[in-house]
């Protein structure tokens, strides 16, 4: 069989469509056909391991049914003792590549590794090149993309899930990327954006595969500059000199300050996240492109994305197997953690909240797994692209709802959006839930833009406003006790960079260098409140 670069440079664009988006074109019965075989050669997969040996108790299910009654739901520690040392050892199948994750192990804190056959590996890179085709098309079979296309190198190095999705995409459509995937490893994340940047003003930029944040950092570095801050560039070069004076003299035609839409003209744009969708306006009017949003861990890999109507998410069948525990199950289960919550297949799911549960195909380890995601279903089909298939949208990660009383829960989304419709100016912000007198309170904590005022009195009442507009049980909250359990604290300019530094010093990774949007903890806290202080 060719390759999907093979069949771009033969220009057989109907058949790459077909393979990395005909999934979209499938029934119920289509996607839970593939579902159900690829379960059970996966069963037989892990039935010769340790793993499944321990899994299924030595005697490995027969029926679909038989799994999902027999073999328990799992998070990561049932794994760590097969994975810490990184070797096949117990493993299903010969490990590929190890990826590390964000988190570490609840037990010995030692980093999570996740084992990724060369099969799950392919999948990785097949469904990023799924994205590239889903963020660039205007229409179902609509391809546009080829074999020349620069992609800015805007995520974190190997061992982490994205690296490995640059060298994965790369293997698979012969993309470049900027600065090339070997260069950027050896460079701090800083230095790379900065490269890659100076790089994509000489050359031209068609994708971005990254963080939202980051996009709206550059555009309103682009925003808030005056010609004379802004970098020297070698104008001598013909092609840089062309593209900037023509981005020059759009915006001035629109008599506002240069954008980065101005100078490329990107055509698609990949991001998840639970900032996604909370910066899609800003990352439209800064960029010209709306971000195309997927469902991305590294336990599972990439399961799902938006299509070219950037609404909802639809899965993809072959990553992985899908099991769903309604919400009223998932509190039950996370008030008594004895209790061992129900779970629903794909084709059984309603409109409503759910938590996700995976269990990998190809190979991998991870069976009926929790990773603590919410998603929520919002309608059955997309009629609009005659999708019949259940859409969702990332709802939250289980530890980052805030509960208050247990008569509202506030997601991470929900604080992004209140400040996002309040214009405050942020630099960085996190929230807690805490007490004064044995009263729960919200208390919101934001750095400020440098020079910039921010009057507490009126962005308390403001968020507190736009928060009973996006989640009614908080209104409902807020007349049953009769106040305003919304708090704000200003931290001082350099909080969270200082914070970020100390933990570079400490000799944190990447993921844990920032500090937690939602509910981080006391030490975190004491850190962000008293910068200067080393015992803190």
């Amino acid at each position: 069989m060719k390759t999907t670069l093979e069949l771009l440079r033969e220009g057989r664009n109907q058949e790459i469509w077909t393979r990395h988006c005909g999934y979209l074109d499938l029934s119920i019965d289509e996607f839970m056909s593939i579902q159900k075989r690829l379960l059970m050669e996966q069963i037989g997969l892990l039935s010769e391991s340790k793993i499944g040996q321990a899994l299924f108790k030595g005697k490995p299910p027969k029926t679909i049914d038989e799994f999902r009654a027999r073999v328990p739901l799992t998070r990561y520690d049932f794994y760590a003792p097969y994975l810490q040392e990184r070797n096949d050892d117990g493993l299903p199948a010969k490990a590929h590549v190890w990826l590390r994750t964000s988190g570490r192990t609840s037990g010995d804190g030692h980093f999570k590794w996740v084992p990724y056959t060369k099969a799950m590996y392919e999948k990785l890179g097949g469904f990023m090149v799924t994205g590239i085709l889903l963020s660039s098309a205007k229409e179902r079979g609509d391809i546009s993309t080829t074999t020349k296309d620069r992609i800015l190198l805007a995520t974190a190095p190997r061992p982490y899930l994205s690296g490995h999705i640059s060298f994965a995409l790369r293997e698979q459509l012969g993309v470049r990327f900027l600065p090339s995937l070997e260069e950027g490893e050896q460079m701090e994340f800083v230095e790379r954006i900065a490269k890659g940047m100076r790089m994509a003003i000489e050359e031209g930029m068609d994708y971005f595969f990254g963080l939202s944040s980051i996009l709206v950092r550059i555009g309103e570095q682009f925003e808030e500059s005056t010609p004379s801050s802004k970098p020297s560039i070698k104008l001598f070069n013909p092609a840089i000199l062309w593209r900037l004076l023509r981005a020059a003299a759009t915006a001035k035609f629109h008599n506002r300050n240069l954008l980065p839409k101005d100078i490329w003209k990107i055509k698609g744009i990949i991001t998840g996240g639970a900032d996604a969708s909370v910066y899609r306006k800003k990352i439209k009017h800064y960029w010209g492109r709306i971000p195309l949003e997927s469902y991305t861990s590294s336990e599972g890999s990439t399961m799902a994305a938006q299509t070219w109507n950037y609404k909802d998410m639809t899965f993809a069948p072959d990553n992985a197997f899908l099991e769903f525990i309604p919400l009223d199950e998932h509190i039950k289960s996370k008030a008594d953690p004895a209790y061992i919550p129900k779970t629903i297949l794909y084709d059984e799911v309603k409109p409503g909240i759910y938590e996700i549960v995976f269990t990998n195909f190809h190979g991998g380890v991870f069976t009926r797994y929790r990773i603590g995601d919410l998603l929520r279903v919002t309608k059955m089909s997309d009629e609009e692209l005659n999708i019949n298939q259940p859409q969702f949208e990332f709802y939250s990660s289980v530890s980052d709802v805030i509960d208050l009383s247990g008569l509202v829960r506030l997601t991470e989304k929900d604080i992004w959006n209140a400040l996002e419709k309040a214009e405050a100016k942020y630099k960085e912000w996190t929230v807690r839930k805490e007490f004064e007198n044995t009263n729960p309170i919200l208390h919101l904590y934001i750095e400020p833009k440098p020079s910039e005022e921010i009057n507490i009195k009126e962005l308390t009442d403001f968020i507190n406003d736009q928060l009973t507009k996006i989640n009614p049980e908080y209104a409902d909250f807020q007349r049953i006790i009769g106040r305003n359990p919304l708090k704000i604290s200003i931290l001082r300019n350099g909080s969270f960079e200082a914070f970020m530094k100390y933990q570079m010093e400490m000799g944190a990774d990447l993921a844990h260098i920032k500090p937690r949007h939602m509910q981080p903890s006391d030490e975190i806290m004491m850190k962000l409140i008293n910068p200067d202080d080393k015992d803190s």
